[in-house]
């Protein structure tokens, strides 16, 4: 009988030690995965920021031109911006589905932005190499077409537990991280675009039949103001009082939608719009 016991004594402690270490290997797959494609949007950011050197010329320039203090820099600013667009060409070699830049200052958030239409939802779960990712990669919605003018420009992002991809979007329910971080820098291919936060809010995306699903896009008048109306109702902090910002028809926005874990199936938003110059 003792014999037994010990035995299966000795069969539970190797079932322990099996689930320990198989526990031990999904951790570090995970934490290697994590490190992998961080490594990987640092390379592709390198690629973009090896053109800024054009940043010390311009201001250079810029300070023997007769400007005043903050048109040089306002200049200085606009160079910068134009670099980073003209080598977002290098990282579009690398994948062809490369739409756009989205970055805020002071975030994790400093990333490729990636679109197919043919193919929604592709980068839910794909990296930017394409391959199976849980981490996936930022990703314009199938319905903004870049090329005309998409009045609602919406990219989809996970919020992961890291902290990287959308995650850093929580923070905007704090109306003093808005204040600190007002601007979205969101470039296409083509141009460069500063979004100032205007609102953001929280819903449950378990209800595909709730009105916003129909709004969002903004595609005529009618739609784009049902949003707009929609967004300074819900909002965390009320639009035109507390931010100073509205929106009317004409306007352009870009809508970032992450996961938020207080609803079920939640869904978090930040809406900006578009500083024209």
């Amino acid at each position: 009988m003792k014999n037994k016991k010990h035995l299966l004594g000795d069969i539970l402690l190797v079932l322990c030690i099996i689930v320990f270490l198989g526990s031990g290997g999904v951790l570090a797959a995970k934490m290697i995965g994590q490190k992998k494609n961080d490594g990987r949007l640092e390379d592709l950011s390198g690629l973009v920021n090896e053109e800024l050197g054009e940043m010390e010329a311009a201001e250079t320039e810029a300070e023997g031109s007769g400007l005043s203090a903050e048109e040089a820099e306002a200049a200085a600013i606009r160079a910068v911006r134009e670099a980073r667009v003209k080598a977002y060409s290098k990282v579009k070699e690398e994948n062809s589905d490369l739409v756009g830049w989205i970055r805020i200052e002071g975030t994790k958030i400093d990333y490729p932005v990636l679109q197919t239409p043919d193919n929604p939802n592709f980068y839910l779960k794909h990296d930017f190499d394409k391959k199976q990712s849980s981490y996936g990669a930022p990703y314009v919605a199938e319905e903004c077409d870049l090329s005309e003018d998409c009045k609602n420009i919406i990219i989809y992002g996970h919020h992961m537990k890291n902290g990287s991809m959308f995650a850093g979007l929580e923070d905007y329910l704090s109306p003093e991280f808005r204040d600190a971080h007002p601007v979205v820098e969101f470039d296409t291919l083509e141009d460069y675009g500063d979004y100032e936060v205007m609102a953001i809010f929280t819903m449950s995306a378990a209800d595909q039949n709730h009105p916003l699903y129909e709004w969002i896009t903004g595609g005529t008048q009618e739609a784009f103001e049902e949003y707009v109306s929609y967004v300074k109702e819900h909002s965390v902090y009320k639009m035109g009082t507390d931010t100073g910002i509205d929106a009317a028809w004409g306007d352009h926005l870009l809508t970032l939608i992450t996961c938020e874990y207080t609803h079920k199936d939640g869904r978090l938003i930040v809406v900006a719009k578009k500083i024209e110059e």
